[in-house]
């Protein structure tokens, strides 16, 4: 039983370990949008990324994320799309 424990505990502490840092995430996502969308801020991109992330983990589908971001920060359908799509995969 002790070592079913310790052998647990070094699997949880691996995959702690090797997950990527929300710091990387952030800059990866960052690099992707900033160049493109320079009217809108680091800050607010983030912001968006973040709400991007929230409401699919609460089960929103991508049209209706897509949507909120259009709303949001008042772009494009094409760039609202870009920004969900980034925050999909470098921030959630």
């Amino acid at each position: 039983m002790i070592r079913s424990v310790g052998v647990i505990s070094a699997l949880v502490a691996a995959a702690v370990l090797s997950a990527p840092s929300a710091a990387a995430g952030e800059t990866e996502y960052l690099n992707r949008l900033q160049d493109r969308y320079e009217f809108l801020t680091p800050q607010q991109l983030l912001a968006e990324g973040h709400r991007v992330c929230a409401a699919e983990q609460s089960g929103a589908l991508s049209p209706a994320r897509t949507t909120m971001v259009m709303n949001d920060l008042v772009v494009s359908p094409n760039a609202a799309l870009e920004i969900v799509s980034a925050a999909e995969w470098e921030l959630c």
